[in-house]
């Protein structure tokens, strides 16, 4: 990953790996060490038939999505179509195999970058072509999977990460911003897990009103990172001082600093019209050594928050998880 560029992102791996190439580069202390898998990888594995003397995945699905196209005017046959093709390029990237030569390269790789097999976790990230676009961030379409251990683990969740993109919802948020659906590609970062004992997000500005000069900031204890509105400490932070919270002042005066820092050491941070905006940022802090994870613009999508059919499918979604856990009970010993 020290070998990204900023530069990279959309040519051989996705913004996440291009952006924390950047990020170590210019801030080598705060970036763990990381592997990417770029998307040549993926392309590969997409010019295996997808059943024996049938077509290679790639060209099936091409002539899939015209077929879909041309049912335009039936918006419910094209939708199950839809539908079908995702189920089906889904399930198969699951068991397709990316060769030997692939996983001699990465096992090689990985014990040269984070130490022997079984001796430390990674997260395995999704890292499209199709996302922090400018005036489309897509964050949280597509799949992480947290800490995983063991070369053959990390094999599983790369099959996962891979066959992401081809569920409904990540398939229509990003059809907001793209013309040719059988173009998705992804790239896969692997960041050696970091133990941290707080964990959370940054913005670069006062979310609910914009204002530069102020840093916004939800955070939890552990690795679980937080969000707003979740059950997190949540903060506006004036870059002039800072309050004495969860976070320590030590902790704080770190991010005020790196914040400061970061529109002259990363000016890559802009929208579709080249104007400097927020970053969001994903951070930790192990034994009081800030931690970065990722880093992508502030942006909010209008057209996207506009569809009604996304509207209603995260509806859906928050209906399906709306339901409480009884902590007391083993998973998978829950009473109906």
């Amino acid at each position: 990953m020290g070998r990204l560029r900023a530069s990279d992102s959309g040519r051989v791996v996705g913004p996440k790996a291009a952006n924390l190439g950047e990020l170590k580069y210019r801030f080598p202390e705060t970036v763990a060490e990381g592997l990417a898998i770029p998307f040549g990888h993926f392309r590969t594995l997409l010019d295996q038939a997808l059943e024996p003397d049938g077509p290679s995945a790639f060209h099936w699905m091409q002539t899939r999505y015209a077929q879909i196209r041309d049912l335009a005017a039936d918006p419910q046959r094209r939708d199950e179509a839809v539908r079908r093709l995702l189920r089906r390029m889904h399930d198969w990237i699951l068991q397709a195999d990316a060769g030997r030569d692939f996983r001699e390269r990465l096992r090689a790789a990985m014990e040269q970058a984070f130490g022997p097999d079984g001796t430390y976790g990674v997260f395995v990230r999704s890292d499209t072509n199709a996302e922090d676009l400018p005036g489309f961030t897509g964050a949280g379409l597509n799949l992480t999977v947290p800490n995983v251990v063991g070369f053959e683990n990390v094999l599983q969740a790369i099959s996962r990460v891979w066959a992401s993109p081809f569920t409904e919802r990540a398939y229509r948020w990003r059809q907001a911003n793209m013309d040719q659906p059988e173009h998705i590609y992804v790239s896969v970062l692997l960041m050696k897990s970091v133990p941290v004992e707080k964990s959370g997000v940054m913005v670069t500005a006062d979310i609910e009103s914009g204002r530069a000069g102020w840093l916004s900031i939800a955070v939890n204890e552990g690795v679980g990172g937080a969000v707003a509105d979740q059950k997190a400490e949540e903060l506006r932070i004036n870059m002039q001082d800072g309050p004495e919270r969860l976070l320590d002042p030590e902790e704080i005066a770190r991010l005020i600093e790196f914040a400061r820092r970061l529109p002259e050491s990363f000016p890559e941070l802009r929208d579709d019209h080249g104007r400097p905006v927020p970053a969001d940022i994903e951070f930790g802090f192990y034994q009081k050594r800030l931690a970065l994870f990722q880093i992508r613009p502030f942006l909010e999508s209008i057209r996207a928050r506009q569809n009604l059919f996304l509207n209603r499918l995260d509806q859906n979604l928050d209906a399906a998880y709306a339901r409480t856990v009884a902590l007391e009970v083993v998973p998978g010993e829950e009473t109906p």
